[in-house]
């Protein structure tokens, strides 16, 4: 099984493609959906497009023609008219995808940086997917709750509206110096609780996000587990990179 992950890729900075690259190494099979000099949180970088339908097809076709089973990441969305893009492609596609995973990126820290027509275009995929994993300020975006909400209400609100969908908010509001993975889903909920880290850096997301498929869909691991070793994972990778300085996110090789 392959991981075809639609993202955007950096090429300074460590997020998104390049996380994913580093840390699931050959069962990536990268689709950019926009190309950028850095990472967008720094100054002067430049976006440049990207033919994400014919790359998307085309990737597609050829895993099919492989024989390959696939899970579909969907990252960072290059413009609006990309998630009817990818859905239509994904319904073509339908019967070779393991699992449709969406994490809405749109903004962090209680600021969004995404234009409205992206936020407007994430429900179309949220609602065709089967997992989904935000941060908590997307969560409260998509949920449609406002700002300062109760956190159990902001999972509620976002239930109603998708009550199929596998929620793993990737950091859920704790207690003072915490923070939570939070799972809720048709079968339960479940929640992981961390030491919250002060330094933040650019790409925590995706490094989670590939460290839980490696531990759940590749391993098998059981999902408490998996979230468990996938915060461990990030934190270790986010302590490791602080003490050396690094402006970035310093990556270890795949995982194994």
């Amino acid at each position: 099984m392959k991981v075809l992950t639609i993202h955007s890729f950096a090429i300074h900075g460590t997020a998104s493609l390049k996380a994913f690259l580093s840390l699931l190494g050959s069962r990536v099979l990268p689709v950019p959906s926009l190309t950028l000099t850095g990472l967008t949180n720094l100054p002067g970088h430049q976006k440049v497009a990207v033919d994400l339908p014919a790359l998307l097809e085309g990737s597609l076709t050829l895993a099919r023609h492989r024989g390959e089973r696939l899970l579909m990441y969907v990252g960072y969305l290059g413009d609006a008219g990309q998630a009817g893009q990818i859905a239509a492609l994904y319904e073509a596609f339908r019967n070779q995808i393991e699992a449709l995973i969406v994490d809405p990126v749109s903004g962090d820290h209680g600021r969004t940086y995404v234009p409205d027509p992206v936020m407007a275009a994430w429900p179309q995929l949220l609602a065709l997917a089967d997992w989904a994993l935000p941060n908590f300020h997307e969560l409260q975006l998509y949920a449609g709750t406002p700002p300062g909400s109760d956190p159990e209400a902001v999972v509620a609100a976002f239930r109603v509206r998708y009550p199929a969908l596998r929620l793993l908010c990737t950091s859920f509001p704790g207690a003072a110096g915490q923070l939570g993975v939070r799972y809720q889903g048709p079968d339960g909920r479940h929640t992981h609780v961390h030491e919250a880290l002060l330094r933040h850096y650019g790409g925590t997301g995706d490094v989670f996000a590939a460290h839980f498929l490696h531990y759940h869909f590749f391993q098998q691991r059981p999902l408490p587990a998996a979230i468990a070793q996938s915060a461990v994972g990030t934190l270790d990778i986010m302590r490791r990179s602080g003490a050396a300085g690094s402006p970035d996110l310093l990556l270890p090789g795949a995982l194994e």
